[in-house]
Parts: structure tokens; C-alpha cells; sequence
């Protein structure tokens, strides 16, 4: 993910960063096209500063690029902070328990659209992050059960 663009996704901009953080907005400028895994860990620490993130939960979120809910979310322009943030906690979550949640399919949805069965609009992509949010809150709760699948369970 590029930085611009995690930026926007965080309702956010480069020059608000720089503001909060002390770094000079030039700074920002000229990282904008680099490889993110290549960043000092500084820019990572003021984002998440302006975010209310660790460094490390900044730095996972931008590298997240084979992430399909970052994907979804970028691709249907999700701005909803308080969503997106819910979201993103879970799958903070999940990866601390070495639980890999990043290739969640959203086929279904693009293929209702393709069906012509909904718009795809701003109504529809925000019941599939709800209907998202609900199933990681039950993945969850299933973890802290100590509900987790064995191979046994899944045949």
C-alpha cells in the first residue's frame, strides 16, 4: 500500500502528519514514492502518533499489500474511521495469535454486483464490512473460548 494512500484510507494527509509530528512535510514528500518495507522507523512512530497506532501497527498495516480487506477497503473507497479502525483491531488481533485472516474473499459480493442482484453502492460495502466486523468479533470470542478448529473439526 502506498503511504498516500493509507493516509487517505486513515482520513488523514502527509501535511497533518508532519504538523502533529515535528517532521518536515519535505521529508514526506520524498518518501511518498519509496518502497515502504525501507522506511526509518520515525515516519511510522508520527503516523502513529496521528493515528493513535504503535509504529509496528502502522508499519504492519501499510506493508499489508496481499491483504484483501486493505484491498476491498481501498478499492470501494471506505472512509469510515470508526469501521475501519474496529477492523483493523481484530486483525491486529488475530495476528498476534499467528491466525491469518488477510485473505478473506469478497467474491460473493463482486459477483452479486456482476448479477446485477445489488448496486455495489456505499450501502452494500458497508453491510459486507458490518457483516466482516461481526464475523471476526465471533472469531474472536471463539479464540478466547479456546474454540479454535483442529483437523479433526474440519473434515
Amino acid at each position: 500500500m502506498k503511504l498516500d494512500d493509507y493516509l487517505k484510507l486513515n482520513n488523514t494527509t502527509r501535511y497533518e502528519v508532519a504538523k502533529i509530528s515535528g517532521i518536515p512535510e519535505t521529508s514526506f514528500k520524498s518518501i511518498r514514492n519509496r518502497d515502504v518495507n525501507n522506511l526509518s522507523g520515525r515516519f511510522y512512530r508520527a503516523i502513529g502518533l496521528v493515528l493513535g497506532k504503535t509504529g509496528g501497527q502502522v508499519y504492519d498495516e501499510i506493508t499489508a499489500d496481499e491483504n484483501t480487506v486493505f484491498n476491498f477497503l481501498g478499492k470501494h473507497h471506505i472512509h469510515d474511521k470508526e469501521r475501519v479502525t474496529e477492523l483493523l483491531d481484530y486483525m491486529l488481533y488475530f495476528k498476534k495469535h499467528d491466525i491469518d485472516v488477510t485473505n478473506v474473499s469478497f467474491n460473493r459480493f463482486e459477483n452479486e454486483i456482476e448479477n446485477g442482484h445489488i448496486l455495489g453502492d456505499e450501502d452494500d460495502v458497508l453491510q459486507v464490512i458490518d457483516n466482516l466486523i461481526e464475523s471476526f468479533k465471533t472469531m474472536k470470542e471463539n479464540v478466547e473460548a479456546g474454540n479454535l478448529p483442529t483437523p479433526e473439526k474440519m473434515d
